[in-house]
């Protein structure tokens, strides 16, 4: 798939994430994302003293990375809202994942908070801007539309040539949160805003991005969920 490096980018404020399972915290800093959109938790900076590295805080996390999934051909067709929204899609939905994230953006558009909701990782950043994101969406603000041009499972062999500084976010994430599989999903995305939004001065343009979502299970759970967020830096430039 094409990447799509966004180099405007800027570093924000730290953020922090924590699984109720885990009782621990990974700190990190997140860049900006439009008010309706999931904060990015990421790329930590000069790591403190609590932050684990990868193999303090996973140990071998790659043994427990899944890259291919069953096929489920699930045929779905572009979403419009009462309100005009649409999500639109212009690839497959080969597998659960691609279905989880599909569902995901559908979600948000429609303004289904409990719906939104469960598909979500027991981490109560991420939890908090999800629910931030579908309100913005009931109050008439948030996006216009959402067209997804492509999904793909990051090959084991990308994920570990990912930046490093993510890696060990990643790896602070399984331990935290007991993952006991995991994988990281690459989506294709454009999006416009309504007007509401526009007015608002949103942080980032409409337009066409790359994002990377953590997926995983937590210990012997049947379904996966989405648990994290990252943006166009997560791979190293070509």
């Amino acid at each position: 798939m094409k990447k799509l490096l966004i180099s405007t980018l800027i570093a924000a404020a730290l953020v922090l994430t924590a699984c109720s399972s885990g009782g621990e915290t990974a700190q990190a800093t997140a860049t900006p994302a439009p008010t309706q959109e999931p904060a990015a938790v990421s790329e930590a900076e000069s790591a403190p003293a609590e932050q684990a590295t990868q193999e303090e805080a996973g140990g071998d996390i790659y043994a427990a990375y899944v890259q291919e999934f069953p096929e489920v051909g699930t045929m779905v067709r572009p979403v419009e809202t009462e309100d005009g929204r649409e999500l639109i899609l212009e690839c497959e939905l080969d597998n659960e994942i691609d279905q989880l994230i599909y569902d995901s953006y559908r979600n948000e558009l429609t303004g289904d908070l409990d719906g939104a909701l469960a598909l979500v990782g027991d981490v109560e950043n991420y939890r908090i801007t999800v629910e931030n994101a579908v309100r913005n969406v009931q109050e008439g603000a948030g996006n216009q539309s959402y067209t997804l041009h492509d999904m793909d499972i990051l090959s084991l062999e990308d994920v570990q040539s990912a930046e490093q500084r993510y890696l060990d976010v990643i790896a602070q994430e399984v331990a935290d949160c007991g993952l006991t599989q995991w994988t990281v999903q690459e989506v294709d995305v454009s999006w416009t805003y309504t007007e509401a939004e526009q007015a608002k001065g949103p942080q980032l343009d409409e337009g066409r991005y790359e994002r990377y979502f953590l997926l995983g299970k937590a210990g012997d759970a049947d379904s996966w969920k989405i648990y994290d967020f990252f943006w166009e830096d997560f791979l190293p430039e070509e």
